[in-house]
This record gives structure tokens, C-alpha cells and sequence, in this order.
């Protein structure tokens, strides 16, 4: 009862009563149908008792007691609808027409506020995806900017090297600064 909580009960009156359905049949009316159950099952037997709970165990309810309640629901809806007469029908009617609307309207309204996100995003992206190109280009002339300083200055230290025959300490500090 705790594990699986009253549906439980459910299941056990369910399979109590499905095993007795011919001796219930037997009798005229309720009040002997209630004394076959007050005096009958609390005296079962073993055996019964663990058919019956391993009956309990195997019963899947739950989608054929959900069919029922949409039935009921729609059961429920239609007595409620032909209670109605036409004037009320068609209020009622107005009015959920009338709630329709206003949520379709809220929902156009907020797909064009995305819609508009959207477009802000997306032309963020063409300005970023822009920067991105600019400085790639910034980024490879700088590098070849780089190279170039870097075998200007190879050729100087060698111009240095070739005209003095020697090289100051002053210029071997920028040569191994360079490397």
C-alpha cells in the first residue's frame, strides 16, 4: 500500500471481484452481493489469497484507467454542452473564439520579436565574421612585416661583420636578440 499507494486497493478489489464474478452474478440485488463479500472473501485460503496478489502484481491499469478519464472528461463536456441552450452555446463559444485570438495574437507578437532578434544576430555575426577577415589581413601583413625586419636585419649584421671583419659586442646583444 505504501510502495504503490491506493491504486492498489483498486487492483485487489479489481481481481477479488473479477474471481467471484459468477457466484456475484448469482444474487438479486446489492444488499446480498455485499453480504456474499462481507462474509465470503475475508475468509479465503491460502491459494487464494496468493492468486489474488500475484494478480495484483501483473495488472496494468494505468492506460486503460486514463482512457476512461478522458472519456469521462469528454463524456462530462458533451452533458455539459447539450445542457446549454443555443444563446449560451454560442457565448461560450465567442468567448473561447475570443481567447483564441488574443493568444494567437500574443504568439505573433512574440515570433516577431524573435524574428527581429534574428536579424540583429545575424547581421552581428556579418560584422564579427568582417573583423575576423580584417585582422587575419592585419595578422599576415604584420608577419611578413616581421620577416622582412628579420632578414633586413641578418643582412645589416652581415654587412657589419663583412665591413669590420670583427663584431662589437653591441651588435652580437641585437644579433642574438633577433635570433
Amino acid at each position: 500500500m505504501l510502495l504503490q499507494g491506493p491504486e492498489v486497493l483498486f487492483k485487489v478489489a479489481l481481481s477479488l471481484l473479477g474471481s467471484h464474478k459468477p457466484l456475484i452474478l448469482e444474487h438479486e440485488n446489492l444488499e446480498t452481493i455485499v453480504d456474499f463479500i462481507k462474509s465470503i472473501l475475508p475468509n479465503l485460503g491460502l491459494v487464494q489469497m496468493e492468486k489474488t496478489i500475484n494478480q495484483v502484481f501483473e495488472m496494468d491499469i494505468s492506460k486503460q484507467l486514463q482512457a476512461y478519464e478522458v472519456e469521462y472528461h469528454v463524456l462530462q463536456d458533451e452533458l455539459i454542452d447539450s445542457s446549454l441552450n443555443d444563446n449560451q452555446r454560442m457565448d461560450k463559444l465567442e468567448k473561447a473564439n475570443s481567447n483564441l485570438r488574443k493568444q494567437n495574437f500574443d504568439l505573433l507578437e512574440e515570433l516577431q520579436m524573435a524574428n527581429g532578434k534574428i536579424q540583429n544576430l545575424e547581421a552581428m555575426i556579418e560584422v564579427l565574421l568582417n573583423s575576423e577577415g580584417k585582422l587575419n589581413q592585419t595578422i599576415r601583413a604584420l608577419e611578413l612585416e616581421r620577416k622582412a625586419l628579420l632578414e633586413n636585419l641578418k643582412e645589416f649584421h652581415m654587412q657589419s661583420v663583412n665591413s669590420s671583419g670583427k663584431t662589437l659586442p653591441s651588435e652580437q646583444g641585437r644579433t642574438n636578440a633577433a635570433n
